[in-house]
């Protein structure tokens, strides 16, 4: 194997590499042991054909793709040991020439670790959101667990009204005939949740449990089900039951149902408001944390290779494949739906993945900077399982079996814990300042199980 760096620039390096065709015949050799059993010539056992015979039956280029799976991990392996080279993307190939009288010729692109020059880190001003917690976001919360402990109740003699919750038996008929998909028996249905076609639940408001009764209606022009687009039926209706929600009032009795802190209303306020505050805290810290690195970024000069955003990008789509998946969606559908085309989504997250990775590599480099301040001692790495340990719910032994198995697993907890420390440090020698300047960047999502550098600057 022989190799030869035939460019270098925006820290990306191309090498040509070359398998010599003696080698690389061993290679198709053992393509051929591969797949012997899959070739078939008048005159020989089928899996004992010879190499040449089956060349001269099927073609050299029958054997290339296993060839290249044999031939390429090495060379491509031998060429980064030869040029010591340390990958920070995956390889891009190029197949030059390939065959057993020309061996295997290609090219190779991959990128190499940026270069970071750190600007400024202290005194730099940076937008913090303003952590205020205001009485209607309390009155929110109040309502959202009044909601939560609310019970259904019969309606006792009154008629059906929005909001009600129904127990009921329908059939849809349509030219006198029942549709598919049209009937239903013991069907709970909420009063106004248009959970049906327009004017059936309305059609429902003012009856009373017990009632049996036809209700006309039309499907809408532009319903799914083609049969039934525009089309008059009738459904017969049977009201089983109907039950409303029963909220309480806010009272003492309410709160010792909803709180374990909270004795009186005005106790309960005072939990959720401190709650809240905590909350916004955590948030508006995060966003701090974001701006502090970007005003990092401005004053400081990175140069990473564009296959490392195309890397992530890539990475950004598969997460993105598979989360649709799990809800037995497409991602080509999410496409169509928001009117991108792959390209578009590609040149959008290429703009945020840059950012992400930019402000990765520069946070990187003021930890480098700054190890000795924010080395994580025994006690706050045993103080950190114990926080993480009450996060999960779980003990503390149960969580170092679990997520600290091996010395990895470790090591990674303790960079996140400097991390932490980093950039609590990072807030306290900044300057927060309470309103957004204009033109303020923001960083997008952070890219999962990153192949570069996660947000917090670690190369895996």
């Amino acid at each position: 194997m022989t190799s030869q760096k035939v460019q270098e620039e925006n820290r990306t390096i191309k090498l040509a590499v070359e398998v010599p065709a003696g080698e690389f015949k061993k290679s198709l050799q053992a393509a051929h042991r591969k797949l012997a059993k899959h070739f078939q010539v008048p005159g020989f056992r089928k899996g004992k054909v010879p190499y040449p015979i089956v060349v001269n039956h099927y073609g050299e280029s029958v054997f290339y793709d296993d060839a290249i799976e044999h031939a390429l991990p090495k060379a491509y392996e031998e060429a980064l040991n030869e040029h010591d080279i340390e990958p920070y993307s995956d390889p891009r190939f190029n197949i030059r020439e390939i065959g057993g009288d020309v061996g295997l010729k290609f090219d190779v692109s991959i990128a190499l670790r940026p270069v970071v020059e750190l600007g400024e880190y202290e005194g730099l001003e940076a937008y913090r959101p303003p952590v205020e917690v205001s009485e209607e976001e309390i009155n929110e919360e109040i309502e959202t667990a009044r909601m939560r402990v609310a019970r259904l109740v019969p309606i006792g003699d009154r008629t059906i009204q929005q909001g009600d919750h129904v127990t009921i038996d329908y059939t849809g008929l349509k030219d006198n005939v029942p549709f598919e998909g049209g009937t239903a028996e013991d069907h709970e249905l909420e009063i106004g949740s248009g959970s049906f076609i327009p004017g059936f639940e309305d059609g429902l408001v003012g009856r009373m449990v017990g009632d049996e009764f036809e209700l006309p209606l039309t499907f809408p022009e532009d319903y799914h089900a083609k049969d039934l687009a525009g089309a008059d039926v009738v459904f017969i209706v049977t009201i089983h039951e109907a039950l409303e929600k029963k909220v309480p009032e806010v009272d003492d009795d309410f709160v010792c149902d909803v709180s374990e802190m909270s004795d009186t209303v005005d106790e309960y306020r005072e939990e959720i408001r401190e709650r809240l505050e905590k909350e916004k805290a955590v948030e508006s810290d995060r966003v701090y944390d974001d701006r502090i690195i970007d005003a990092i970024v401005k004053r400081s000069r990175i140069e990473l290779s564009e296959l490392m955003v195309d890397d992530e990008v890539e990475h950004k789509i598969e997460q993105q494949q598979k989360q649709f998946s799990m809800y037995g969606l497409n991602f080509s559908d999410f496409l169509q739906y928001s009117g991108q085309t792959i390209e578009d989504y590609k040149s959008t997250q290429s703009e945020n993945l840059r950012r992400v990775l930019e402000g990765s590599w520069i946070l990187n480099a003021v930890r480098e900077r700054e190890q000795e301040r924010i080395e994580v001692t025994d006690e706050e790495f045993e103080e950190g399982v114990k926080e993480a340990a009450e996060g999960a719910g779980v003990s503390e032994e149960l969580y170092e079996e679990q997520y600290l198995k091996t010395e990895h697993d470790r090591d990674r907890f303790r960079h996140d814990l400097e991390m932490k420390k980093l950039l609590a440090w990072l807030r306290e020698v900044n300057v927060p300042i309470d309103e957004e300047p204009e033109q303020e960047v923001e960083f997008d999502e952070e890219p999962e199980e990153s192949a570069g550098v996660d947000r917090q600057g670690e190369q895996e």
